[in-house]
């Protein structure tokens, strides 16, 4: 195993994602105030699946596009465009081969109709924690492999932002047993869903920046998200009663950041070697700290434990612990 190559390739997280776009050299050198890039001005436009309320999953993006203006002097520049901007949440994969855009943000477990292999680089139920799953990336040939399965769809696939282990969701109504997930519709994606629709729920794959609405009408009678800093920044606590944790089908979740092979060989050598590094390792630090930081704001909203009889909060495990006569899977 070739771990410079894998480090190099994987990356820590995105901001990678868009300038590791530009290649999948190993960087010798570390970045130049200005990156020359041969007099060329190069401009890309990133979709991200994500609303811009939300500061910690979109905001990798505003991150990206700020180190590689500056990293070039300006010559390469990427504007991020929140989902439904320039297409669907859902669309970005297909606009980045389709060379609507030249790169996307998104969580490739969206993705799971397409095939199951993209939730193994994002999130699976009962997987591996951030700590792991970075370990894997960078050091035991997770990227490597990874990027064998992208190349089926001419993409350059690049770690963009790690959100650590996320709850259980919101309900508007308790959930004592499982005959209470029977006919639950639920905002529930990826390999996750599969698992909830045995049990009796009806998953559905809604783009973050419609849940509320839908909770809201009542389309749907739960949902899962990220966290509560993230959670509170789109209301969820306004429409729904119940807050759950721990969320088993997410123990993290991986962005990414994907071009096409087509524009990763368009990048002037430069930029590749003076910028995809730096940016790694930027990016590798800024994701899991911000979100530490605003994890720990967010307690300010909610200063009890969360075993306290005033919290709406309830575990998942007592649900789960039925004779297994009464369980369905």
């Amino acid at each position: 195993m070739d771990r410079r190559s894998i480090i190099a390739t994987a990356g820590a997280v995105g901001a990678a994602g868009l300038l590791a776009a530009c290649g999948k050299e190993e960087a010798k050198a570390p970045a130049a105030p200005a990156v020359q890039t041969g007099g060329e001005t190069v401009r890309w436009r990133l979709a991200s699946s994500f609303p811009k309320s939300l500061d910690t999953l979109y905001g990798v993006a505003d991150d990206i596009a700020e180190y590689v203006t500056a990293a070039t002097g300006g010559k390469f520049t990427i504007t991020p465009h929140a989902a439904g901007e320039l297409m669907p949440a859902f669309g970005v994969v297909d606009g980045v081969q389709q060379g609507t855009v030249e790169c996307c943000v998104t969580a490739p477990y969206y993705f799971f109709g397409k095939s199951p292999a993209f939730a193994l680089g994002c999130a699976i139920p009962f997987g591996m924690t951030a700590r792991q799953r970075s370990a894997w990336m960078m050091q035991g040939n997770g990227g490597k492999l990874m990027q064998e399965f992208y190349d089926n769809y001419n993409i350059v696939n690049f770690p963009a932002g790690n959100t650590g282990a996320q709850m259980g969701g919101w309900y508007n109504k308790e959930i004592n047993s499982m005959d209470d997930i029977k006919g639950l519709k639920m905002r529930i994606g990826g390999f996750g869903g599969t698992i909830m629709k045995a049990i009796g729920a009806n998953p559905q794959n809604i783009p973050g920046g419609e849940i509320y609405q839908a909770l809201e009408k009542g389309t749907i009678d739960a949902c899962e998200w990220v966290g509560p800093y993230d959670d509170l920044k789109l209301g969820f606590n306004k429409v729904a009663k119940f807050y759950y944790y721990p969320g088993w089908w997410k123990a993290v979740q991986r962005s990414i950041c994907s071009p096409t092979k087509t524009r990763s060989t368009s990048c002037p050598k430069s930029t590749k070697r003076s910028c995809v590094r730096p940016a790694h390792r930027r990016c590798s630090t800024w994701s899991p700290s911000t979100t530490r930081a605003t994890r720990r704001r967010w307690l300010k909203f909610w200063p009890v434990a969360p075993s306290s009889s005033s919290c709406p909060s309830r575990s998942w495990i007592q649900p789960l612990r039925q004779p297994r006569k009464t369980t369905p899977v």
